[in-house]
């Protein structure tokens, strides 16, 4: 768009006349078209699964209890003994206990 296009819609808006010209919403709409598609796909794509992952994680870290088999986020598999506020006692073998922060459970096992 030129110059002279903007300063004529920019006219047309402040007398209150139509606001663009049909050849002028013409060669917008595709563009702004192509703007509202690609922002409904990154939406699609991109954030929705992030969200619903947070949410998800929000879940497990929740809804730890001691007895749950559990899977950190570093990969390591053991049973939650204790909870507490912001950590939990994670047992990984006979006598060897981790207390590491609620946020590092991953997933509850089956």
């Amino acid at each position: 768009m030129s110059v002279a296009m903007y300063r004529r819609c920019i006219t047309c808006v402040i007398e209150g006349k139509r606001i663009m010209e049909w050849e002028t919403l013409r060669q917008i709409l595709p563009g702004a078209a192509m703007l509202v598609a690609l922002t409904i796909i990154f939406w699609l794509v991109v954030i929705r699964p992030t969200k619903q992952k947070q949410a998800e994680h929000l879940n497990v870290i929740e809804s730890l209890t001691p007895g749950d088999r559990i899977v950190t986020v570093g990969g390591i598999h053991g049973t939650v003994r204790k909870v507490r506020e912001d950590t939990f006692d994670l047992e990984v073998a006979d006598n060897t206990i981790v207390t590491l922060e609620r946020r590092a459970a991953r997933r509850i096992k089956d």
